[in-house]
């Protein structure tokens, strides 16, 4: 029987106020996946549902991290992971993590989270619940679960949650005409917190990318992401449970990986110069995290060691100098300027920031306009090479510094002047 068919026939036997032989071929289809998966059959007000459970003692391990030992993580890590500070709170023993498998990666109102895996911990054990919609018109089902059991919990733990999954569920939820449970709880997206460290050195931030990068994890037996709709289409078509086994698999996956990844993240930022994981181009990641959340001196150390990294090398030399800047520490700002200007690295910003020191801070006009005139010839050799493409205001601007300096030096002569003739 086709999805019409069987759409047709609910609706008629509905409309007789029979639906026993519908329900009956309904519990009778949930009961063979619930044997094939290990799973148990829900009564909720909305209908039945599967829901498959799994128990993870505390000394399990994924990817190489016991799971439990991200019970010993610090609020204040996961804060600096969020970018939050006091208005963040967030303990993992109230936090579920959540990762859903759809009928389509577009999103809007038409995509259903039929698949919705649920983990969180239970003394030192984590449990993971599997919620599936079996058909469409179990989803009001699903998603009842669902908020009954987010109610036990104050945050939620997702990996790129903010774009697809909570967005989703939060329309799910609206569409059936049910109480957001998700407007309440806080939320953490691993997605941010691994790019925030490290973005500069992974082309790419996907959770298998991680996987293999930093826990050097190789799935098998998984389904590929985007294979994962169309198998559940054709679940609906036939019944056959036996293709659903992997998919499964692969969301258990996902929300174990998830717990290792914060473990991991909390690791770095509890002790990022002796944990084993960062590189010379995730110490620049951290630098700019640590400036964002005014921890000046672990910034100042994270970008010092990104600058033997090459890749980042220009954007670390230059960052640390603003920041040296910021903070008044001329001296320390005008010897990485000049070694710059003098290793060619951001040679045209160097020498523009070192005519700013003298000429402002210093008032030594002669070294201000020496290094204008120097970063003025960088900017023509610029414009030759770059062409139309080049933009004339830089020049314009230096032109206007170089005169404005001239201004005051020739202001700074008369005034010696008038003090010589005083005397």
């Amino acid at each position: 029987m086709n999805l019409f068919e069987r759409l047709q026939r609910f609706i008629k036997e509905g409309s007789q106020g029979n639906k026993s032989s519908f329900e009956f071929e309904r519990t009778d289809e949930l009961n063979r996946v619930s044997r094939l998966l290990g799973g148990k059959i829900v009564a909720t007000p909305y209908g039945n549902h599967l829901a498959v459970e799994k128990v993870f003692e505390g000394d399990f391990c994924h990817a190489g991290v016991r799971l439990s030992s991200v019970l010993e993580i610090s609020g204040e890590a996961l804060k600096l992971a969020a970018k939050k500070r006091d208005d963040f709170k967030f303990d993992v023993r109230k936090a579920v993590f959540v990762d859903t498998e759809t009928t389509g990666l577009a999103g809007g109102s038409g995509t259903y989270a039929f698949l919705i895996g649920i983990g969180y911990f239970e003394g030192n054990s984590f449990k993971l619940v599997q919620y599936f919609m079996d058909d469409f018109d179990g989803e009001p089902g699903v998603l009842y679960s669902l908020k009954k059991l987010f109610s036990n919990f104050e945050s939620l733990v997702s990996f790129n949650g903010k774009a697809y999954d909570v967005p989703l569920l939060s329309t799910r939820f609206l569409i059936n005409r049910m109480e957001n449970p998700l407007e309440f709880m806080n939320h953490f997206d691993l997605f941010h917190g691994a790019r925030r460290i490290f973005g500069e050195r992974l082309e790419s931030l996907s959770l298998s990318s991680l996987e293999q990068n930093l826990f050097r994890m190789e799935r098998s037996g998984d389904v590929p992401g985007f294979e994962i709709p169309s198998i559940y289409f054709k679940y609906l078509r036939d019944k056959n449970p036996f293709p659903l086994k992997p998919v499964f698999y692969h969301n258990q996956l996902d929300i174990l990986s998830m717990v290792s990844l914060l473990a991991k993240i909390a690791q770095v930022l509890k002790d990022p110069f002796n944990s084993g994981v960062c590189s010379g181009q995730d110490f620049y990641c951290l630098g700019r995290l640590y400036e964002d959340m005014g921890m000046l001196e672990e910034s100042i150390r994270c970008y010092t060691l990104a600058l033997s990294a090459q890749p980042v090398r220009d954007k670390a030399y230059r960052q640390l100098s603003l920041l040296y800047k910021k903070m008044g520490r001329w001296r320390e700002a005008e010897k990485l300027w000049i070694q710059m200007a003098k290793e060619g690295i951001n040679r045209q910003f160097a020498l523009i920031e070192l005519s700013k020191l003298y000429e402002h801070r210093m008032k030594d006009y002669e070294k201000a306009a020496s290094a204008a005139r120097e970063a003025l010839e960088v900017a023509r050799d610029k414009k030759k090479l770059l062409g139309r493409s080049f933009d004339p205001s830089e020049i314009d601007e230096i032109r206007r510094r170089l005169d404005r300096i001239s201004f005051k030096m020739s202001k700074d002569r008369e005034e010696q002047v008038k003090i010589i003739e005083c005397i």
